[in-house]
């Protein structure tokens, strides 16, 4: 137990609030070991909630792992909240603040047709943000039918206001600020700009400041992060949502002193990273006046996860390289076997804790002959983790400086190195391309571009994302080339470098804006397919059939003379002579205008065919 000692506190004026993040409902749902981690998880949240007799739920974002989530997803979800949170247990909290303003429409506890009992407050993170024909998020969809109050939602992305939740019982005060999930780039730029602001409440009050974020903590680069400092030191404390380590058994001042953080973490494991093997919490924060505990709560129904480091050159081996890649194999069996017996000692004895364990191998070898296929390993222990197929993540043990001196050898181990340090996606492509020579890097796609596409369409499920880019960067290129002097091969192959630095050096909200404006300028000029005659080019539409000029013996009327004509059967005149000698025009034809004319021919024929027999029987009747 963390924070001061609540047996003074009077529970009429102490506001218990059930702190949980990144439950990433629906991650692995279609895998038929792993599919209902996620909701087995979430599950258990909520009965701490009704366990616990809070008055309210705070996620800290990425309740969903998609943003466009399946609808048993959304079915499963659905019944879990109505199960724990819908209820006739009174409401001992006090809405101060205009709903409107905070959740753009009335707070579920507070609609006569609903009966909730645990009212539930969330932000969206990056998995779970709007998408879409009118910017929806999944959390929108629970929030109109009544499940989820959701707040935090940004529409200017130039200026950020936060206006708090404003919340009493008895005493004490709360005022909830919620920061949904921007990206790193473009909020570490608004906090630099002073454009981010939080509107605080009556000073003369005792205000308890609780602000729920979701963005990288953990330093990722310079503007790839949120620092602490840049946080107002009003607040009292941070739930600091996104990063999955759970840390709440270590509160961590900020640099400013001016407040706490509690970083939560996930509920369920996503990646089988060190992090994530960490034991998982929720927590329970109780607020009287400005003070507060927090109680971490250990969850009991999340699949155990072991995660060694192996490095072979530290393991007595032997000597005999004869059959090196065997003696590693059994090597690791035996670990993976005693990672196996650890996890089976860490079993909550919960019933609906998952059987089968997940462990990871990171194992670090120098030698070829140390490394072997690892999906083929993995195959040995079917049915005694959950993760065969991904049981080992083998690395080849070098110093830095051999690593950047090495040429590369073939994509294959360049990715699968830059996969090996990549924290996300969009790391190891960065990763990836930036380690090829120049000449295999790309000469007109930006890779800011390409990485945020690849971003959205792993997270948001945007199916639509790679045509939009392709498309803006291929207006933006020939835009780039009209408006260009050059003349020669190299030189536009110079402007196409140009367009694409200046992609590449423009930050998140100049990349947006460039690529948006290029998706206004006009599509490229698409050119008519083209029919190459003798003597005519000819642009014909899609629908119109060629008619080619005939010389020589044709059935055309100036390939030679009629039976009617002056000159007789192969007579030829001056005019006939020209007209043959000039080139026949080409008569278009649309394929409905062929079939017309070749119905009219054979209808002619069949009329006349009929005149000549009838003909042919009167002469007979005559005789």
């Amino acid at each position: 137990m963390i924070g001061n000692d609540a047996s003074k506190w009077n529970p009429e004026d102490t506001i218990r609030v059930l702190i949980a993040s990144d439950i990433h409902l629906g991650y692995l749902e279609n895998d038929p070991v792993r599919g209902e981690d996620s909701f087995i998880a979430f599950e258990e949240v909520l009965s701490h909630a009704v366990e616990y007799d809070v008055d309210l739920v705070l996620l800290g974002g990425d309740l969903f792992d998609h943003a466009k989530p399946s609808p048993s997803c959304m079915f499963k979800c659905t019944q879990i909240i109505r199960k724990y949170c819908f209820g006739d247990k009174p409401i001992n909290i006090e809405l101060l603040s205009d709903q409107l303003e905070n959740f753009s429409r009335v707070v579920n506890y507070e609609d006569p047709n609903l009966n909730v009992s645990y009212p539930i407050l969330s932000i969206h993170g990056n998995h779970d943000d709007p998408v879409g024909q009118g910017s929806i998020s999944s959390l929108d969809i629970l929030s109109i039918t009544g499940l989820v109050n959701y707040f935090g939602k940004w529409t200017d992305y130039t200026h950020v206001r936060i206006t708090p939740v404003l919340l009493q019982k008895g005493v004490t005060k709360l005022a909830l600020y919620g920061l949904s999930h921007l990206k790193d780039q473009r909020l570490s730029r608004l906090f630099a700009e002073k454009k981010v602001e939080m509107e605080r409440p009556d000073e003369t009050d005792d205000w308890f400041n609780l602000l729920a974020l979701h963005q990288n903590r953990a330093d990722r680069g310079p503007g790839n992060y949120i620092r602490e400092d840049v946080l107002p030191s009003f607040l009292d404390l941070v739930v600091w949502g996104h990063e999955h380590d759970s840390l709440v058994h270590e509160m961590k001042n900020s640099k400013s002193d001016g407040f706490s953080v509690v970083q939560p973490g996930s509920t369920v494991a996503t990646s089988l990273a060190a992090g994530e093997a960490l034991p998982k919490h929720c927590a329970l924060l109780q607020i009287h006046k400005t003070d507060y505990i927090l109680f971490p709560i250990p969850l009991k129904t999340v699949r155990p996860f072991i995660f060694k480091t192996i490095v072979l050159s530290e393991e007595n081996l032997g000597d005999d390289d004869v059959n090196e890649n065997e003696k590693v194999q059994e090597f690791l069996k035996v670990k993976v076997n005693e990672a196996v017996e650890e996890a089976a000692s860490k079993r909550s004895g919960n019933p609906k804790q998952p059987q089968l364990p997940l462990v990871r191998l990171s194992v670090f070898y120098e030698r070829d002959g140390q490394d072997f296929n690892r999906v083929r390993f993995g195959q040995n222990f079917t049915g005694i983790v959950a993760n065969p197929n991904d049981l080992l993540i083998m690395k080849r043990e070098k110093k830095i400086r051999d690593r950047k001196e090495a040429p590369v050898e073939n994509d294959h181990a360049e990715i699968a190195e830059a996969a090996a340090d990549a924290v996300d996606v969009e790391s190891l492509l960065h990763a990836y391309f930036g380690a090829l020579p120049p000449e295999r890097r790309l000469a007109v796609l930006s890779v800011r571009a390409l990485t945020d596409a690849v971003r959205d369409f792993t997270l948001k499920n945007d199916d639509e994302v790679f045509r939009r880019v392709f498309d803006a960067h291929k207006r933006r290129c020939v835009a780039a080339l009209m408006e260009s002097t050059a003349e020669t091969a190299p030189e536009a192959d110079e402007r196409l470098r140009d367009c694409k630095r200046e992609l590449d050096a423009a930050d998140a909200e100049r990349l947006t804006e460039l690529l948006d404006k290029a998706k206004r300028l006009a599509p490229p000029p698409v050119r008519q397919p083209m029919v190459v005659l003798e003597r005519d080019v000819v642009t014909l539409s899609s629908d119109d059939e060629v008619l080619t000029p005939r010389s020589g013996r044709g059935r055309g009327r100036g390939s030679r003379g009629g039976r009617g004509s002056r000159g007789g059967r192969g007579a030829r005149t001056r005019a006939a002579r020209e007209a043959e000698a000039a080139p026949e025009p080409v008569e278009r034809r649309t394929p409905r205008r062929s079939a017309a004319q070749k119905s009219a021919s054979w209808l002619q024929s069949l009329a006349q065919s009929r005149r000549r027999r009838n003909s042919s029987d009167e002469i007979d009747s005559d005789d």
